[in-house]
């Protein structure tokens, strides 16, 4: 583990408990708080307390605990490490060392590389029982992870009700389109033992795969409960392979102090990263449609991606959050080396609105601009949230103007689909 110069005698959860940053969930190795700089409340700050560093999956923010400190206070990373110290030591004293902190706190602090006092403070921490460190395991590869989530989605079936709802005029998919895409329904939690080994009789890995991973007793399991039932969405790569799954909550999830009004989390990821033995989902990127394709969409939300394929026939490529860019940047290397000319970024219209939103729309500009590939904003009517919805606006429009057109003057005047020009044209031919 790297250190610096001379060990902290702190760590990034008391720069956390300092600020009075609210921590939301508790993972292995993390918390999710309240980010104090874009002001989100819904816990999308990542403070990862074994390698001391931050970020805000909503905003992008991110560094190390003195940047952390010294961004909300408005001074260097070299003032917020005397700060802390002499706000959380008693024995702590204003005297520079010998071996020049001033060059190793200016130059790494604020990068967030752990530093060798962190497991000391993590002690300190479990013994109050703040914290728990689980042991993860080491991720598996994208075979065996495609093979293991390809077999589980075999044995599981899509309920009516899932089915129904992808139906519905919400969502707008077909059967063969429902069926090609691999939707399933999440299993109940008292047969995720049960179908956890017959995955592995069949010769599949677990150990490693997102969503899998070793119970109190023992046993390899997964991360289903009655909470987190749902629809189960493929995260496919560019290289047709399962990266991930991807879960449309029954009943979206909620913190217990939210205002009843605030809505819940839709989505969330199969993932065991709080498990023993379990890994993170990683948010792979979604891709779905032609690999050499010219152009290619980029939009938020792995559902609407599919959903937008379906209703257009053209090739997308899904993030699961606006600012979760990050991955784009090896897809779109692969897509440019595979003939794409050009990128179009579809994210939601609040995009000019919502400034996180935004942010992450520049990011993919940035990004095709380059892997040498032309970039453009897609807008529509702002009546449409999302690209998916007003496709399916222009879908349904157009079929209600076909069903019109079949009608004769009787049909049409008693539905009310006439106006009163044509009322008058058909009134001079029976003249």
């Amino acid at each position: 583990m790297d250190s610096y110069p001379g060990d902290f005698p702190f760590g990034i959860m008391d720069v956390v408990e300092l600020l009075h940053l609210r921590i939301r969930r508790r993972q292995a190795n993390s918390v999710y708080v309240d980010c104090p700089f874009c002001g989100d409340r819904r816990g999308k700050m990542n403070v990862n307390f074994v390698k001391n560093v931050w970020r805000c999956n909503y905003c992008d923010e991110h560094g190390g605990m003195l940047a952390l400190y010294a961004r909300l206070n408005n001074t260097t990373t070299s003032d917020a490490y005397w700060e802390i110290g002499e706000a959380l030591c008693n024995d702590f004293h204003r005297e520079r060392p010998n071996s020049g902190y001033e060059m190793a706190g200016n130059q790494q602090a604020g990068t967030g590389s752990p530093v060798s006092g962190t497991q000391t403070d993590l002690a300190g921490y479990e013994r109050r029982g703040e914290l728990k460190t689980v042991q993860q395991a080491e991720r598996a590869s994208g075979q065996e992870i495609h093979q293991t989530l390809s077999l589980l989605l075999a044995m599981l079936p899509l309920q009516p009700a899932h089915r129904n709802h992808l139906h519905s005029p919400k969502r707008g998919l077909s059967d063969e389109q429902i069926d090609r895409i691999g939707f399933k329904s999440t299993p109940p939690p008292f047969l995720c033992r049960s179908i956890t080994e017959r995955l592995m009789k069949q010769g599949c890995k677990v150990e490693g795969v997102p969503g899998f991973y070793l119970d109190d007793s023992g046993r390899w399991t997964m991360n289903f409960y009655r909470k987190n039932a749902g629809i189960l969405i493929p995260a496919v790569g560019y290289d047709g392979m399962i990266h991930g799954l991807q879960i449309l909550l029954d009943s979206p999830l909620k913190q217990k102090d939210d205002p009843p009004d605030k809505s819940g989390a839709k989505y969330i990821w199969f993932s065991s990263s709080s498990k023993n033995m379990g890994v993170t989902s990683g948010s792979p990127v979604h891709f779905i449609g032609n690999p050499s394709a010219r152009v290619v969409y980029v939009i938020e939300g792995l559902l609407k991606a599919d959903i937008s394929h379906c209703l257009t026939n053209r090739t997308f490529a899904a993030i699961a959050g606006a600012n979760n860019t990050s991955q784009l940047d090896t897809l779109f290397a692969l897509l440019a080396q595979n003939g794409t000319e050009e990128i179009i970024e579809a994210h939601d219209m609040d995009k000019y609105s919502n400034q996180m939103t935004s942010n992450g729309a520049s990011k993919i500009y940035l990004m095709a601009r380059k892997n040498g590939m032309a970039c453009r904003r897609l807008t529509w009517n702002p009546n449409y949230k999302g690209f998916d919805d007003w496709q399916l606006a222009l879908r349904e429009k157009e079929q209600r103007e076909k069903e019109v057109q079949r009608m004769n003057f009787k049909q049409q005047y008693l539905c009310g689909k006439c106006d009163f020009t044509y009322i008058d044209g058909c009134v001079e031919l029976w003249l």
